[in-house]
């Protein structure tokens, strides 16, 4: 008898997750036109990458990275491999300013700069690594944070996926100026988890911003039955606070990965915080939500 409430919990989960995975085909994020770039603040370009640590082409995947010649750049699934690789391509050379939280699981990142790097935290964010910078842009404090959330992929990861949504959105508050939060969330429009997050935080999508509300990231190159499979989720996102203007968004083709790498053009406001001394050097660690996993 004791066993029948275990059981029934782990029906309810499995349905949970297959909700989950149904609702990611559902593009139900609505249009935000959002500050229309008139303000004359700071532009940066940045580019999100998750360089999928299982197909990973290190060596060509660093010339396409270097070539994309963002302001800002933001690696999920960094190894030891794809880290050299950068390093031996000229990674110094077009961004002196590097956090490096390399892993040889799937949640090691790398932060690039061509900004100072204020002040930089790692740690736990609702039970898987992450980390998060703050820049100095030209006097005006930015917080940038490279996203690579759970997989709702088995039951048991449920949980862990929308604390780790939860956690990353929360790094925008409390932020010394505008945020930026790019990535792999492994959530679409879709799911109730992901716009509360944004809607908690006052953060929002770029490609609601853009009028894009369905724009697939994933899967590339991925293919089934020996068949290429198109890409038929937007996995990935820009997500910024409400204060900063969109001015451009692309999806770009980076080999050995199964994601599209999205770089995004951003004019930053005025009249924010100017950005902490660097000597203070240790930004907030990102341990929030960790007790929700």
């Amino acid at each position: 008898m004791a066993a029948r409430p275990l059981a029934g919990s782990m029906r309810l989960t499995d349905l949970r997750r297959r909700a989950i995975l149904l609702a990611s085909a559902l593009p139900l994020l609505p249009r935000d036109p959002g500050p229309d770039g008139a303000d004359p603040g700071p532009v940066v370009t940045v580019l999100a990458a998750n360089l999928c640590r299982t197909l990973v082409d290190a060596e060509a995947q660093a010339q396409a990275v270097l070539a994309t010649d963002a302001d800002i750049v933001l690696l999920t699934e960094v190894a030891a491999t794809t880290v050299a690789a950068l390093e031996a391509a000229g990674l110094a050379r077009q961004w002196p300013h590097v956090s490096d939280d390399r892993d040889e699981g799937y949640f090691g990142s790398l932060v690039a700069s061509r900004h100072p790097i204020a002040a930089k935290g790692t740690g736990n964010l609702g039970g898987r690594r992450g980390q998060v910078i703050d820049l100095d842009v030209d006097g005006t404090a930015l917080r940038v944070v490279p996203v690579h959330t759970q997989a709702p992929i088995f039951d048991d990861d449920v949980a862990v996926w929308e604390a780790t949504i939860a956690a990353n959105a929360s790094l925008a508050d409390g932020a010394p100026g505008p945020a930026i939060l790019a990535g792999d969330w492994n959530a679409t429009g879709g799911h109730r988890a992901y716009r509360r997050a944004l809607a908690d935080h006052g953060l929002v999508d770029a490609q609601a911003r853009r009028g894009r509300r369905w724009w697939p990231t994933w899967p590339v190159d991925l293919p089934v039955f020996g068949l290429p499979l198109p890409a038929v989720l937007t996995l990935d996102h820009v997500v910024v606070t409400a204060d900063v203007a969109i001015l451009g968004l692309e999806r770009i083709t980076v080999p050995g990965t199964d994601h599209r790498a999205l770089r995004a053009a951003l004019r930053l406001p005025t009249g924010g915080d100017a950005a902490p001394d660097p000597s203070c050097g240790t930004a907030p660690r990102p341990t929030t939500a960790a007790s929700t996993a």
